[in-house]
């Protein structure tokens, strides 16, 4: 597997901090601070969200804020953070604030709030505002949402609704499309969408959507193109940015990648996936520096993050620092000794180095967790031919001929019968 693919099912990988590891993190971000060197406590409080470390995310964003006083962004998170931890009177305070400083920004929330608070007419007070706004979230998800429903049986929640329109019928439409298109109705939603970006309705947001048609129905050059008009459309839609700077990436483009992550980081430092994206567009350009700097400040906030230490790990064997990959394999596999991929990793590097006993002990222990995996036995076979034990590497050959490995199935009839 090549470290551009590794990297990119890494980003896919949901809840990829594990979150039995999330207190032992958050107190190695801790340290820092305390005086041993510099951590950004904005940062830091973001990665404790990520993390699920509520309570050490309030401390940093409070933190933060005595740096950057009445910043509307962090009392949002900061509500957020509170919200979470069910203190919301606190997170009441954070969000009127944000409030204050961005109107819309935390109406939604506020909404919630004073739903949790039983004060009805001052949810609804919110909520009218938040329908008002430029913030506000489709009709579903308002009418969905487990503590506004409550208000639905209070005659001040159909005046509410009665009281205007307000979702117009390309809002409407909109969400008709992404309905369709999580339905994986992509024709249907194209066309939707492609009427809605003539009438010129959020057309930022109209591109993007279509270039996730595109990508699943694997028209990459499509995708591309429909992100770049999304972004050209709107600056601030970093999503769009760093989705085509994936694409970018896995396309060989990673100058354009490397450009456009750039532009992410500065305006959004706390979207820390740019940075392993980053990495990897560096590690294409030959900028092994900026590549490991970027894992180093990524892992700054995610110490313990196996598969961030394992992906470090591929970007110094792609550059023949086979000793420093070593060294990343064995904190992966300190952190997380059952993945067969670290297992993997590290044998191969052994393998580079010459040390070809240990490279074929790790290519075992890779394949007792990952049987049916034709890389890994193509990988020993050639291993056991060179330690002179011939039976097993034809064994390993025709396993990898049988998983998938063509080029095993030439070895298995040249050298083998």
């Amino acid at each position: 597997m090549s470290i551009q693919e590794t990297i990119m099912r890494y980003l896919l990988k949901p809840n990829r901090v594990a979150m039995h590891k999330h207190l032992l993190q958050c107190l190695l971000l801790i340290i820092p601070v305390l005086g041993f060197g510099q951590s950004d406590p904005y940062l830091s409080g973001r990665a404790c969200m990520i993390s699920g470390s509520l309570d050490s995310a309030a401390t940093f964003l409070e933190e933060a804020l005595l740096a950057k006083p009445g910043d509307a962004e962090l009392y949002y998170h900061l509500g957020e953070v509170h919200f979470g931890l069910h203190n919301y009177p606190a997170a009441r305070d954070a969000f009127y604030e944000c409030e204050k400083r961005r109107k819309g920004m935390g109406s939604f929330y506020l909404a919630k709030i004073e739903v949790k608070l039983n004060h009805e007419q001052q949810a609804l007070k919110y909520l009218r505002i938040h329908l008002s706004s430029r913030y506000k979230l489709s009709e579903s998800d308002i009418l969905l949402d487990e503590d506004l429903s409550t208000l639905e049986n209070l005659p001040a929640w159909q005046q509410l609704w009665n009281e205007k329109t307000w979702y117009s019928s390309p809002d409407m439409e909109y969400q008709q499309a992404i309905y369709l298109k999580n339905q994986g109705d992509f024709l249907e939603a194209i066309n939707l969408l492609n009427k809605l970006e003539e009438q010129g309705y959020k057309r930022s947001q109209i591109q993007a959507e279509k270039a996730i048609i595109y990508q699943e129905l694997g028209n990459m050059k499509a995708a591309s193109s429909s992100l770049k008009s999304a972004v050209k459309s709107d600056a601030r839609n970093l999503d769009a940015l760093q989705q085509l700077a994936r694409i970018q990436t896995s396309e060989g483009d990673a100058e354009e990648a490397v450009a456009g992550l750039d532009r992410v980081i500065r305006q959004d430092p706390a979207r820390f996936e740019a940075y392993i994206l980053r990495a990897e567009a560096r590690s294409q350009n030959g900028d092994l520096t900026g590549a490991i700097e970027d894992m180093d400040l990524y892992l700054a906030y995610f110490p313990v993050d196996d598969s961030a230490i394992y992906l470090k790990g591929m970007i110094q064997f792609a550059h023949g620092k086979y000793l420093d990959a070593i060294q990343s394999f064995n904190k992966s596999l300190a952190l997380d000794s059952g993945k067969s991929e670290y297992y993997y990793g590290r044998g191969r590097t052994y393998a580079a180095t010459g040390t070809t006993r240990y490279a074929e002990r790790d290519m075992s222990m890779a394949l007792d967790l990952d049987p049916l995996n034709g890389e890994i036995w193509f990988e020993k076979g050639k291993l056991a031919e060179q330690l002179g034990d011939r039976i097993d590497a034809c064994h390993c050959f025709r396993k990898a001929y049988q998983y998938g490995i063509f080029e095993a199935g030439e070895l298995v009839s040249t050298r083998c019968n």
